[in-house]
C-alpha cells in the first residue's frame, strides 16, 4: 500500500507543478495532510504531547522526511527526466542499508544484503534504460537535489528506527504539522503563492490528492511499519516504487508494458528478499521477531 502510494505522487506531482511553484505545491499538499491527521487524531481521541522531547522529534522528522525531500524532488523533477530521478533516488536503500549498522545494534551489514541492493540498482537501471545515464551532469542543480531527497529519506528512516516512541498517528500527524509550517512560510518568502498559483484545475485536484494520500495516509503508515520491518528492511521500498509508477502508467494511463518492466520488477524483488530475508541469528533470536 505505501508503495503504492508514494509511487502515484511523482506522476502527480508533474501535474501539480502545471499550476504552482514546487513550494506551493509542497506547502499545499502538507497543510492538507497536517488537517486530515489532526482530524483522525480528533476521531480516535488522542493528542499531540506538549514535551519537549516529542517535538523535536516533530521537527527532525517533519523536516528530513516531509518538507525539505517533498521540495527537492518536486524541484528536481522540473529538470531531471524521470527514468533518471529514480536511479538517483536508489540511493536511499543502499545509504540505510550501509548505515543501519552502524547507529541501530539490532541491525547487521550481511552478503545477502549487498547483494541486494546491488541488484535492485541493476533492476531499477533495466527499468529506465541505461540510456538515461547518459543524462547525468546536463542539470547538476536538480540531480543534486534528487540526491539529498534521497539522502533525506535514508537519514529520516535511521533516526525514527533508533529514537522515536511515539504511535505512529501522533508521530505522522506532529511531524506533517511542522513540516507544513515550515514549508508553508519558505512558500510566503521566496514564491508568493497568491501569485503563482493559478487556477488549473488540474493542479489543484493534485495538491488535494498529494495531500491526503501520498502525505497523510503515506506517512501513517511509514510511521507503523519502520519499528516492524526495521530500518533496512524499510528503505527497499525506494527499489519497488519506481516499478509501481510504471504498472500504475500501463494501468490508468494506456501506457505501454515493455518486457523489461516485467524483468525489472522480478530483479527488483529478487533484491527485496535477499535485503529482507532472516539470518539464521535473526531467526533465534526473540528480539528480531518483533523487529
Amino acid at each position: 500500500m505505501l508503495a503504492i502510494l508514494w509511487s502515484s505522487s511523482y506522476a502527480v506531482i508533474k501535474i501539480g507543478l502545471l499550476g504552482m511553484g514546487p513550494m506551493t505545491l509542497v506547502s499545499g499538499r502538507m497543510m492538507i495532510g497536517s488537517c486530515a491527521l489532526l482530524f483522525v487524531l480528533k476521531a480516535r481521541s488522542l493528542s499531540l504531547p506538549a514535551n519537549r522531547s516529542s517535538w523535536i522529534s516533530f521537527f527532525i522528522s517533519g523536516m528530513l522526511g516531509s518538507a525539505i525531500p517533498f521540495f527537492l524532488v518536486s524541484y528536481g523533477e522540473a529538470h531531471v527526466a524521470s527514468g533518471l530521478a529514480a536511479i538517483l533516488m536508489g540511493i536511499a536503500p543502499v545509504a540505510t542499508v550501509l548505515l543501519a549498522p552502524l547507529v541501530i545494534a539490532d541491525e547487521h551489514l550481511t552478503w545477502h544484503s549487498v547483494a541486494g541492493i546491488a541488484l535492485g540498482i541493476v533492476g531499477l537501471t533495466i527499468l529506465v534504460g541505461s540510456s538515461v545515464l547518459l543524462g547525468i551532469g546536463e542539470h547538476i542543480r536538480g540531480q543534486i537535489s534528487i540526491l539529498a531527497a534521497a539522502m533525506c529519506y535514508a537519514l529520516t528512516t535511521l533516526y525514527v528506527r533508533r529514537y522515536v516512541t511515539l504511535p505512529p498517528p501522533i508521530m505522522a500527524a506532529g511531524s506533517t504539522l511542522v513540516g507544513a509550517i515550515v514549508i508553508s512560510g519558505m512558500a510566503l518568502i521566496f514564491e508568493d503563492p497568491m501569485s503563482t498559483m493559478t487556477s488549473n484545475a488540474s493542479a489543484i485536484v493534485a495538491m488535494i490528492y498529494l495531500g491526503l494520500f501520498p502525505t497523510a495516509l503515506a506517512t501513517m503508515i511509514y510511521f507503523h511499519l519502520i519499528p516492524v520491518l526495521g530500518a533496512s528492511r524499510m528503505s527497499q521500498i525506494n527499489f519497488i516504487v519506481p516499478v509501481l509508477g510504471a504498472l500504475l502508467g500501463v494501468i490508468f494511463l494506456a501506457e505501454a508494458l515493455r518486457p523489461t518492466t516485467l524483468v525489472a520488477l522480478l530483479i527488483i524483488l529478487m533484491a527485496i528478499y535477499l535485503v529482507i530475508r532472516p539470518t539464521r541469528k535473526m531467526k533465534n533470536t526473540p528480539q528480531a521477531e518483533d523487529t
